[in-house]
């Protein structure tokens, strides 16, 4: 039994590889995300209370219906089958504290240091119960797989780290390639082929720090081919939208979610790809958009702190630039060099396609245990 309240491509290739082990493989979600990759028709369906990120109350009261939801099903459904427990809900594991299952954690999100983004701190009565949650139940886990290094490095606090296996993600299509700025669709409808575009797409949350992209788009207003476009929705998009509504910004465009069909032009338009995070949370997520912007050889331009997993994978494979924190002039100094340096550019975007080519679904093998 796989539980993901938000399952996507990666569960779906997660589930698919169980198949070739398990006769009966069970994935519980509240919503699902299909992609090119279908799910094998031997995963068999269980719906579960879907994920509402409105606000804050919403969030964790879906996340508790869920788990509820889930200690109902084990007690009664699935006593004898072996849990594979996604990070969502986060609450979810919780239910290895009253049931006998043999279980495997996958942290996607550690918690609770990503509470840090909502002010809870370490001393807080909510964090050294969750902490403590952590402790007795992955030292039972039969396995913790997380996405990178530094997020094992983060989780090595709550279990020891002979229990943890790191498994990268990957790229969510194979329809995700280079294309032409002439040649895609997306760019000819707008009339955007000659233009040098900034792209962040994807969910415009709290734990993105998007506002410095306002900063530095008004500080390069002035040179009209340059063009910053921010795709998706989520709690900090209408914050983005009035930043650059009361600085008169007109190098800013907002477009919402893109669908499947045009998702691969709308990535592969960009120049440079955004992937950007709160200094708090840079340790304790991986965004996966990254492995879609590689795959479309996109340069990334990274923003979190020092000694992220991001940043080590931007040094290691020279795929592009990082910054920590805030810092527009620098960020606008590199905008401008690259801008100019469209070779430097060549370079960094075919070791993307060069990387991209390591991390393929085929990981999702590494999540089966026997």
């Amino acid at each position: 039994m796989i539980v993901n309240q938000n399952a996507g491509y990666l569960t779906t290739d997660v589930a698919n590889a169980f198949c070739s082990v398990y006769d009966e493989v069970v994935l519980m979600y509240g919503r699902y995300r299909a992609n090119e990759r279908k799910l094998n028709p031997k995963v068999r369906i269980q719906n579960t209370i879907a994920y509402n990120r409105v606000n804050y109350i919403s969030r964790i009261l879906t996340w508790s219906l869920c788990t509820m939801h889930l200690s109902f099903l084990l007690l009664f459904k699935y006593r004898k089958y072996t849990v594979l427990y996604y990070t969502n809900p986060p609450f979810s594991y919780f239910n290895a504290l009253i049931f006998s299952n043999p279980f495997s954690v996958v942290v996607f999100d550690v918690y609770p240091d990503i509470l840090n983004i909502t002010g809870i701190k370490k001393h807080s009565v909510v964090y050294r119960i969750w902490s403590h949650i952590n402790t007795r139940v992955f030292a039972r886990a039969e396995r913790v797989i997380t996405l990178s290094e530094g997020m094992k490095k983060t989780i090595s606090a709550y279990v020891q780290p002979d229990k943890i296996k790191v498994v990268p993600i990957w790229s969510a299509s194979q329809k995700f390639k280079p294309i032409d700025k002439k040649d895609n669709p997306f760019l000819r409808e707008r009339g955007w082929q000659d233009r040098f575009i900034v792209l962040y797409s994807g969910n415009m949350g709290l734990g993105h720090q998007l506002e410095v992209l306002i900063e530095v788009a008004k500080e390069l207003s002035s040179i009209p081919d340059i063009l910053f476009l921010l795709i998706g929705d989520g709690a900090k998009r209408k914050i983005l939208e009035k930043q650059a509504e009361s600085h008169h910004i007109h190098n800013v465009i907002f477009l919402p979610y893109q669908t499947s069909e045009v998702l691969p032009y709308s990535l592969a338009s960009a120049d440079l790809a955004v992937v950007a995070l709160e200094p708090q949370a840079t340790q304790a997520s991986v965004p996966s958009k990254t492995m879609n912007y590689l795959a479309v050889g996109a340069p990334i331009l990274g923003i979190g702190n020092q000694g992220s997993a991001l940043e080590e994978l931007i040094h290691q494979y020279q795929v592009g630039f990082y910054f920590f924190g805030q810092y527009p002039k620098a960020m606008v100094e590199l905008i401008l060099r690259v801008h100019r340096d469209r070779e430097q550019l060549a370079k960094i975007s075919s070791n993307c396609l060069s990387v991209a080519a390591h991390f393929s679904y085929h990981l999702a093998n590494e999540y089966v245990f026997y």
